[in-house]
């Protein structure tokens, strides 16, 4: 390919090169000698000395042919789309004003709005710490007293699966790690490749994540607007209207971005009607214990392995023992029997290996720790405990500055019925870049808020925010500020 702003080097070539190079009628600057062209005989001298054609043959017996530096390979690139999660989180890096409250970026915040380590994770690092146990590669599977853990904590220590060996587990990079390998194993499936049906807003990874690996993604309304909770009777018809044999996408539990997640009765009917359907369910669980508690945030999976569905399930233990970076995560697939999990887990393993090789391990050897001592597992389940209750209570307070201090008009109740950190207002993207340059409150253009930005000194400020850029008075009051 030739790029017009870089200039090209025109030599003539040794015949072995020919299959490898294009021919071009073009001269252009010759690098050994400013004004040779190439067909001169003082070129072709040239050329014999660097050994690029052979001795006593003329030039003009070779085509013409346009040599291009590596670099050119990377002058056809081009830019990404845009993701306004990674530009938001510069911005609100660099903002220093006292002002600042950070609702963006979907980690666990303290009271001081900042990342807090738990404690039962400080305590595994001194454990993992005086064993030293190095830093060699676990295998390309992963940690397996880790991945009998995660299952265990997923579907119950109980559960029949399980115990048969009908579930295949393996260590990925998190949970978008385990997202991308199970759509890579789908991807490569026997069968016609699958359409996957994603329920809208969702996750911003999911469709180009499986668009990647060249399956096809079908969009369905997951959410009712104006009512500001699940659509069910969509999810229901697009299960229903689907071609036998889908791909499901569904979060277990804390919705991202609308915290708005199915009743008891709604998962069961709708695991009634994907088995119906013959379809493939792909769970992924990303806030365990952050909506309900352990056990009643995985309900909807275990409920589904009792009904006998094929399943992959995508774990993460970033926000729920607060690993963000350490990429901790698993996958597991649930299979009709245990020589059909033995065969997953292979093609898995292969998959890994081709992929990335193996995951990190100091996050999982400490997530073991953890799950290994009866002591450290009642402080984790206490810590989590806590964090449930004060996202609820951030709840209500929001709530009742919007609704009994600001008296901000609109339908605010949604906020106490979502789960997890997050919770989905009704604001336009313009609403939300005013709260950022005039309030210096981060937040997506979506509206979704990570409720564990706010505290005790900041929730009537930016519920008094909210209530300015609701009423379209943002402008105004800032001038009036900026006066004063």
């Amino acid at each position: 390919m030739k790029v017009p702003h870089r200039p090209q080097e025109t030599v003539a070539a040794d015949a072995n090169l020919l299959n490898s190079a294009r021919p071009t009628e073009q001269i252009s600057r010759d690098p050994l000698g400013k004004g040779h062209r190439a067909s001169t005989p003082a070129f072709a001298a040239k050329m014999s000395n660097l050994g690029v054609i052979s001795p006593g043959l003329s030039i003009l017996a070779y085509p013409i042919l346009t040599l291009y530096t590596s670099l050119d390979m990377f002058s056809s690139f081009r830019k990404g789309p845009d993701d306004p999660m990674y530009f938001l989180k510069l911005a609100a890096d660099q903002d220093t004003s006292e002002d600042k409250v950070d609702l963006g970026v979907g980690i666990y915040r303290n009271e001081s709005g900042l990342y807090s380590q738990l404690g039962s994770v400080a305590k595994a690092k001194e454990i993992l710490a005086e064993n030293d146990p190095g830093h060699d590669y676990e295998i390309t599977i992963g940690n397996q007293g880790f991945l009998n853990h995660a299952a265990r904590l997923l579907f119950g220590k109980d559960c029949d699966l399980l115990q048969s060996g009908n579930i295949a587990s393996v260590q990925t990079i998190s949970g978008t790690g385990a997202c991308h390998l199970a759509a890579l194993a789908l991807s490569q499936s026997i069968s016609a490749r699958p359409q996957v049906y994603v329920g809208t807003p969702t996750w911003g990874n999911y469709k180009p994540m499986f668009e990647l690996v060249g399956l096809e993604v079908v969009e369905y309304p997951y959410f009712d607007f104006q009512n500001r909770t699940i659509d069910f009777s969509s999810i229901l018809s697009a299960v229903v209207n689907a071609p036998a044999q889908g791909v499901f996408i569904l979060q277990a539990c804390c919705h991202n971005p609308t915290g708005a997640d199915p009743t008891k009765e709604q998962w069961q009917k709708l695991g009634a009607v994907l088995k119906q359907k013959s379809h493939f369910v792909l769970f992924d669980i990303a806030y365990q214990g952050l909506g309900n508690g352990i056990e009643e945030d995985a309900y909807a999976l275990r409920h589904f392995a009792t009904l006998g569905l094929d399943m992959f399930v995508c774990q993460s233990f970033s926000k729920n023992l607060a690993l963000y970076g350490e990429r901790c995560g698993a996958l597991h697939a649930v299979c009709t029997s245990r020589k059909i999990a033995a065969r997953v887990q292979d093609r898995l393993r292969c998959l890994i290996r081709w992929e990335f090789s193996s995951s990190p391990a100091y996050g999982s050897r400490l997530a073991t720790i953890v799950l290994d001592s009866d002591d450290l597992t009642a402080d984790w389940m206490q810590e989590l405990s806590e964090i449930q209750y004060r996202l609820r209570e951030l709840r209500k307070q929001l709530h009742h500055a919007l609704t009994q201090i600001s008296k901000t008009p609109g339908d605010w109740d949604h906020i106490l019925r979502e789960n997890g950190l997050f919770s989905y207002l009704k604001l336009n993207s313009q609403q939300c870049q005013n709260l950022i340059d005039q309030h210096h409150i981060y937040l997506p253009p979506n509206g979704r808020i990570n409720i564990s930005g706010l505290n005790q000194s900041n929730i009537e400020r930016v519920a008094g925010a909210l209530d300015e850029v609701v009423h379209g008075k943002t402008g105004q009051s800032m001038q009036t500020r900026a006066a004063l």
